[in-house]
């Protein structure tokens, strides 16, 4: 009986030491790291526009994950070009694969989703409808990026049949414009698609496409820089 009281004596004490430890050292070592992430978003946010720059670099080159990505985040909703241009850079930069949405810009939406059936074939008819009939609206990139500190990447796009070893295209960030240029595949014909990124609204990139596939048009695109970002999809 002694000895089960002394295992729980001692039990007792060790529970008392987590607690305090917990009370103390866990305690101080969680507030420290928040002060640590709350300099990052203060530093981001600095109203001297060089200084806000600077500090991103630094970050970026720590290379602290969540650092990295808390900065990358808080520099998307900082208005200001050069600070945006570099998180841009930096993020993709840790791309492996991105997915480019197209959409139909509204007159052809109209003409398909309308009562008017000649117009809707018509609509229907051309080779770019074609394409997105057969192979949905989704242009899946794999990235080849260089560094952070680079302006133009190699992509390789996915949707083609097979897909080819090396690089189908490029890509190239400059300030806020991303470009990408893509060679395509489609109908056992070769063809061409680029898409132009010029508007950036809550984590989400975008702007227009082309392919000169025939009878084409420009449609909407969009990227949305992280995954969490994504709108659900409507079944």
């Amino acid at each position: 009986m002694p000895i089960f009281k002394n295992k729980l004596s001692r039990l007792a004490v060790s529970t008392a030491v987590m607690a305090a430890w917990m009370s103390t050292g866990a305690h101080a070592d969680v507030t420290a790291r928040y002060g640590e992430l709350q300099a990052v978003i203060d530093a981001i946010n600095d109203p001297d526009p060089l200084m806000r720059l600077a500090q991103l670099e630094e970050i970026l080159q720590k290379g602290n994950a969540t650092e990295v990505q808390l900065a990358i985040r808080t520099a998307f909703s900082v208005d200001d070009p050069n600070v945006r241009s570099l998180a841009l850079r930096a993020h993709f930069a840790g791309f492996r694969t991105f997915i480019v949405s197209a959409a139909l810009p509204d007159n052809i939406k109209k003409a398909v989703e309308g009562s008017d059936k000649k117009a809707a074939e018509d609509a229907m008819r051309g080779d770019l409808m074609r394409y997105f009939s057969s192979a949905g609206y989704h242009f899946s990139f794999q990235s080849e990026y260089p560094e952070s500190s680079a302006l133009e990447f190699k992509v390789n796009l996915l949707n083609n049949k097979p897909v080819a070893e090396e690089p189908s295209g490029s890509g190239n960030i400059r300030g806020g414009l991303i470009t990408i240029v893509t060679a395509l595949n489609f109908a056992n014909g070769d063809y061409s698609c680029s898409f132009e990124f010029t508007e950036y609204e809550a984590f989400t990139l975008k702007g227009f496409g082309a392919c000169n596939i025939n009878n084409s048009f420009l449609f909407p695109v969009t990227l949305h820089l992280f995954d969490s970002d994504k709108p659900p999809v409507q079944n």
